[in-house]
């Protein structure tokens, strides 16, 4: 049978006086639960002290879109008070991981014992920083775990896109290396005259022009290599729509040709044209592989350098030099409609900080600004120098933040966006790291039409903060 009074075993109650034991009594509530069952959810309002006497907890957080386990709690223990006494919503969700008997004291309740029990309030303080201290390491590492887990998603689809464009350009590779070698042997056995190779092989040596993107000029070349295939139909030149494209990409036109025409035989002519036309295959080929490889290169190198990989946590640095390589490895996330504008202040001296933590102060801050501005819109990032201080603002042209959010902006787990979509942590973590690790600090404008962050950073660093 369970009894309420095993509560007074438990060193939060124990000071208790035999009247006041009495007096929680009468004013307990027994609860039951079966496994699996929830006791509370999380962001809920808390009016209770629950205390566990039977049974065992199990306590959860979303964190990045979905739930993850944080503990268990086993009996006998109390939960909640904290929320209780702070006045602020439940950090997790409590369910039963077996059956459950529980009593629970209003906050009327909590509250005298407080005020009138010394050892109860000793007690309850002590159990409470504690906790606190363990759930804030907890939960700040499972933020920093999903950030990086959300970081590389990202680098992953960057990744992907330049190494199947190798992949694709290595595989047409194949087919344009065997063409070129049929073209090559079509040329010897067609006797050639030497002067029209020479023409040949400088026409293969020509630098493309620039391409027009816009579809204007996709519309203009894309008639461009119908005439030409057209064309090349009428002097007996098989499978024309497979050559015209890539000559008229390397700035070649029909007439261009018309003198060759006269000069050596339709097969020659023919030979010559699928010698060019596959020369300039490869040559294209080859620019796309060391395109995509480049990336692939560029990547890596921002990832390393954005990372700090093998050097010291606490060094000099470029600040551009880190926010560049962070807004490298964002790309995925800028490229849908962002348009980032710098006006760095290049003379401002290496400053001392944690590399990799800086880094994802500058994470947290653009993606903030990008959900701001829904993915579309101008991000502006500034640095200069104020007295002893570099000064970094990174701006956007979202649709600002009310007045009243403004104060609460980085206490952790305060949110305005929907559920899914953030914890409350970045702009957290964004503030402990710049504050509390650099000594620095971190602030916002905001107006109707954007938002600032300002990051003030000393160039000089005194002692080594703590964590």
């Amino acid at each position: 049978m369970s009894d309420p009074s095993k509560l007074f075993d438990m060193p939060l109650f124990a000071g208790l006086s035999a009247e006041r034991r009495q007096w929680v009594r009468e004013n307990l509530s027994e609860h039951r639960l079966k496994k699996g069952e929830i006791l509370m959810h999380e962001g809920q309002t808390v009016t209770h002290q629950f205390v566990l006497l039977e049974g065992e907890l199990l306590t959860e957080k979303r964190v990045a879109g979905r739930q993850v386990i944080d503990d268990t709690r086993s009996a006998p223990v109390s939960v909640a008070e904290a929320s209780l006494l702070a006045g602020m919503p439940l950090p997790l969700t409590f369910s039963a991981n077996t059956d459950c008997y529980l009593i629970s004291l209003a906050e009327s309740t909590v509250r005298t014992l407080m005020n009138e029990c010394e050892a109860f309030g000793k007690q309850i303080f002590r159990s409470m920083y504690g906790r606190i201290s363990a759930y804030d390491t907890f939960i700040l590492s499972g933020e920093k775990l999903a950030a990086l887990g959300r970081l590389s998603a990202g680098l992953a689809h960057e990744l992907n896109n330049p190494a199947a464009a190798v992949a694709r350009a290595a595989d047409g590779m194949r087919d344009a290396l065997d063409s070129l070698h049929r073209a090559t042997r079509a040329l010897v056995l067609c006797a050639m005259p030497v002067d029209v190779m020479e023409t040949l092989d400088t026409w293969a040596r020509r630098a493309p022009p620039a391409i027009d993107a816009t579809p204007a000029g996709s519309l203009r070349r894309s008639e461009a290599e119908d005439r030409f295939a057209q064309w090349l139909s009428t002097h007996g030149i098989d499978k024309p729509w497979l050559m015209a494209p890539r000559l008229v990409a390397a700035g070649f036109a029909p007439e261009e040709f018309e003198p060759l025409t006269a000069r050596v035989s339709r097969e020659q002519f023919s030979a010559g044209i699928r010698w060019l036309a596959a020369t300039f295959e490869m040559r294209f080929l080859s620019e796309q592989t060391w395109l995509g490889a480049e990336r692939i290169s560029e990547i890596v190198k921002a990832m390393k350098s954005y990372s700090y990989m093998d050097q010291a946590p606490l060094q000099e640095v470029d600040i551009h030099g880190g926010i560049e390589d962070t807004l490298t490895i964002m790309q995925h996330r800028l490229k849908h409609g962002v348009v980032v504008t710098r006006d760095y202040d290049r003379a401002l001296p290496p400053v001392p900080v944690y590399g990799s933590e800086l880094n994802q102060v500058w994470t947290n801050l653009i993606d903030n600004a990008i959900d701001a501005m829904d993915e579309r819109g101008e991000l502006t990032i500034r640095s200069h120098r104020e007295g002893n201080c570099a000064v970094i603002e990174i701006t956007d042209t979202g649709h600002g933040i009310p007045a009243d959010v403004l104060p609460r902006l980085f206490e952790p787990f305060f949110t305005t966006k929907p559920p899914g979509k953030g914890n409350g942590l970045g702009l957290h973590i964004a503030y402990r790291t710049v504050v509390h690790r650099h000594e620095g600090r971190l602030g916002v404008v905001a107006t109707e039409v954007g938002t600032t962050f300002q990051v003030r950073l000393p160039l000089v660093h005194r002692h080594a903060p703590g964590g």
